[in-house]
């Protein structure tokens, strides 16, 4: 604005060549001030997130790569490592998310499915809600209790493993690593809690003969066997007992549990059995279960790698690709993931395998694909962890009464990382990565760091 009123007085005055020549050194002077100045006010900026990130004692012996942006600007404001490679843990289930957000409409699709006289026939389509204890809505369980058919399973959509490329085997009974499949019943889990000194369990496994029990006095917790549902209870119950442990789906498991729970609404279903995959007709329709946003809220806040990987089975059904999960992320790269700054090994949809690779700098790059494709800020900051509030996030950024992280986290043994969106002080918006691989710190203290850097960042631009 300075310089604007000082080139309207030179219009109104006649200038001598000699007196034109210091006008235009004087201007070129104030410019080079002006941008000195802002320069200065970027260096500062750098030199002060630097100190927080590269110079902490804690970040010292790890891998650290960081990097924060406003958002929709071109120029970082701070980047260190962010074109090295890490291994992003749950970060991925953001990769997963931006698929779902391009390949699936507001509504998850559950079955297709073609009626013949008193049949129906049902093609799953990797439906994560489909009888899950957190979700009462349940329109396609009600659609088959309905239906007063024979309902016939059409198996061998899905081309894949129970578990993903490069998981661990030995988490098997472990809550979160839940066994993948094209029909998800119940979450694939079942709940394990005590009460009054006594093991209840949902689904009644017991109950439906789909399970043996046995006792051990040298176990505190519920395991199950590898290669069946039967189970080891402790001998002496504890009071707070309370497992999710993994389904093992053997032959004619998915069959059982879905005739049970129909039996258990008194309608009349007369069967319920497998067939051998046979191509879905043209005519074939749809049905669908929840809105979309309520999966990814749910998926997102509480990183369930179950839904992770069930929503990109349901991406490639959606889209008539192989029920593959190598495939819908090659598909996903190509069509939507091109434009990202490095390559990267992506191999599951959870991150739970340690095959994967990807850089702080593709991080920022898929955020700022996410913010701009949902296009609606309040809607996709509500799906994510909220600092201080919500999902994996509700115990850290306590310092403000208001929310200013918005982000997904990502834990493996020796790994943390976060990745999302800040709020300023100033109400400046940034996208930011921050990963933290192999460390031997406790993990406490990596995510205190973490949260400490970023706090700053947030009380100070």
């Amino acid at each position: 604005m300075l310089i604007l009123n000082f080139l309207k007085r030179i219009n109104k005055i006649k200038l001598t060549s000699m007196k034109l020549i210091k006008y235009t050194f004087l201007i070129v002077f104030i410019i080079s001030i002006s941008s000195c100045a802002v320069q200065k006010v970027k260096l500062k900026a750098f030199q002060n997130i630097e100190d927080q990130i590269v110079n902490s004692p804690i970040n010292r012996q790890h891998q650290v790569g960081f990097i924060i942006k406003e958002i929709g600007e071109s120029q970082n404001m701070f980047s260190y490592n962010a074109e090295k490679y890490f291994t992003p843990a749950s970060n991925i289930k953001l990769y997963t998310f931006y698929t779902a957000l391009n390949m699936l409409g507001d509504s998850i699709p559950s079955f297709q499915y073609e009626a013949k006289n008193d049949s129906l026939l049902i093609w799953p389509m990797a439906d994560a809600s489909f009888l899950h204890p957190n979700f009462k809505s349940q329109k396609a369980f009600d659609f088959l209790k309905n239906s007063g058919k024979n309902i016939y399973l059409i198996g061998g959509r899905y081309q894949g493993e129970k578990f993903g490329n490069g998981w661990s085997w030995d988490d098997f009974n472990e809550y979160y690593q839940t066994e993948i499949t094209e029909l998800p019943i119940y979450g694939n889990y079942i709940s394990v809690k005590s009460k009054n000194g006594k093991i209840e369990m949902e689904p009644d496994l017991v109950a439906m003969y789909l399970c043996e029990t046995f006792t051990d006095a040298n176990t505190k917790n519920v395991k199950r066997a590898i290669e069946s549902n039967n189970l080891t209870f402790p001998a002496n119950v504890p009071a707070n007992l309370n497992q999710a442990i993994p389904l093992h789906f053997n032959k004619g498991m998915v069959e059982n549990l879905l005739s049970d729970t129909l039996l258990a609404t008194g309608q009349i279903i007369k069967s319920v059995e497998s067939l051998p995959y046979r191509q879905i007709p043209a005519s074939a329709k749809k049905v669908y279960s929840i809105k979309a946003d309520s999966l990814y809220k749910h998926f997102l806040q509480l990183s369930d790698n179950f839904m992770a990987e069930e929503i990109l089975l349901n991406c490639a059904a959606n889209n008539e690709l192989k029920m593959n999960t190598g495939e819908v992320i090659k598909t996903s790269k190509e069509k939507y993931l091109s434009d990202l700054p490095d390559q990267m090994q992506w191999v599951d949809g959870s991150g739970l395998s340690r095959l994967n690779l990807t850089t702080p700098r593709n991080m920022v790059a898929l955020l700022q694909k996410i913010y701009d494709k949902v296009g609606d800020e309040k809607r996709l900051f509500e799906m994510l962890p909220n600092g201080g509030k919500s999902g994996t996030l509700r115990n850290m950024f306590k310092s403000s009464p208001t929310p200013f992280v918005f982000a997904k986290s990502g834990s493996l043994s020796n790994n943390y990382n976060l990745s999302g969106y800040l709020i300023g002080k100033s109400g400046k918006k940034f996208v930011f990565s921050f990963m933290n691989n192999s460390y031997l710190n406790p993990t406490p203290d990596i995510r205190s760091e973490v949260e400490r850097a970023l706090t700053f960042i947030h009380d100070n631009y």
